[in-house]
């Protein structure tokens, strides 16, 4: 009887399987119904990373979709990865990632697949959303991302910065009279020579940094993990490779810029930094153009030629 006894008293009884199922159920439509409540790409994945952890527990998770132009880390990739690609019907939509330092079990990799797939149709809008506010932050003479796109990503990239410790510097570069160009051969030569210049630019750049057209004839360039020294060498080479890079008819029209240089400092917000750059910019056109010049919060400059103690 005893026996008997223990053997009855490990079966879970019929209504408590039922009442974990259905606990499980609902948390799946209001961890869809929330996935579905996001429009914006960085605040569907904020959700994925919080709310998905109910299901299954992961450290950091990766989105990338080349064709988009899309790549999302968060939280810290480790080692163990369960990797996704995500489809509406034949249609594409990316890959996703969900990674940590321990290895996922038969069960959790279900658990993480089933995370996967209830992202598949709030993905497909936000990723449609994206595109549509995308065509509108599109400066059309060289498309790159407009000034609007600026005032609205770098604040995410100063964000980023923060979670992951690690440096964000900006460049706002400007070549030099380029505005001339259009004022003399006339305006289709003059968006040929902003294109130009917005291709030489790109080419010279990380797949993780990104380029805008700024206010006025400038340029700015966003540097993830990249100190103020370092984003001044490259700043320094992006000048050196402007020059000739637009031509005419085979004559090459020789070209100048100048660039200022900010890193982002622990009480800086978006706007602060990119104040100070465009301070360190101006400061490069008042000591004669076709130059580098850095600000550090406390006003001191660094010019790659001179060391950190120039003028």
């Amino acid at each position: 009887m005893a026996a008997s006894s223990q053997a009855r008293s490990n079966v879970t009884a019929l209504s408590v399987v039922r009442e974990q199922r259905l606990d499980v159920q609902l948390r799946q439509l209001e961890f869809s119904a929330s996935l579905h409540r996001k429009l914006d790409l960085e605040l569907l994945f904020d959700c994925v990373m919080a709310e998905g952890q109910a299901f299954v527990l992961f450290d950091g998770l990766r989105f990338h979709a080349s064709d988009r132009g899309v790549d999302l880390t968060l939280g810290v990739m480790g080692q163990h990865r369960q990797r996704f690609e995500l489809k509406l019907g034949d249609r594409p939509l990316g890959e996703i990632e969900l990674a940590r330092t321990k290895a996922f079990s038969a069960r959790e990799e279900r658990e993480a697949e089933r995370v996967a797939e209830n992202l598949v149709y709030p993905l497909d809008n936000a990723l449609a959303h994206h595109e549509a506010l995308l065509a509108a932050m599109t400066d059309a003479p060289t498309g790159l991302r407009n000034l609007e796109c600026l005032e609205q990503q770098l604040p995410r990239e100063v964000r980023a910065a923060r979670r992951s410790g690690l440096p964000l510097s900006v460049i706002l570069f400007s070549v030099d009279y380029l505005e001339s160009i259009s004022e003399h051969h006339g305006t289709a030569v003059g968006e040929q020579a902003w294109r130009a210049v917005a291709d030489t630019l790109g080419e010279s750049l990380r797949r993780t940094d990104l380029v805008f057209r700024s206010d006025g004839d400038a340029f700015c360039v966003t540097l993830p993990d990249t100190d103020l020294e370092e984003a001044v060498t490259l700043a320094d080479r992006l000048r050196e490779r402007v020059d000739r890079c637009v031509s005419l008819e085979n004559v090459r029209f020789v070209l100048t810029a100048s660039a200022g240089v900010a890193s982002l400092s622990d009480l800086d917000n978006a706007t602060q930094l990119l104040d100070r750059a465009r301070d360190a910019l101006s400061i490069a056109h008042r000591s004669g153009r076709n130059r580098v010049r850095s600000l550090h919060t406390d006003d001191q400059q660094f010019d790659p030629d001179e060391g950190p103690d120039a003028a």
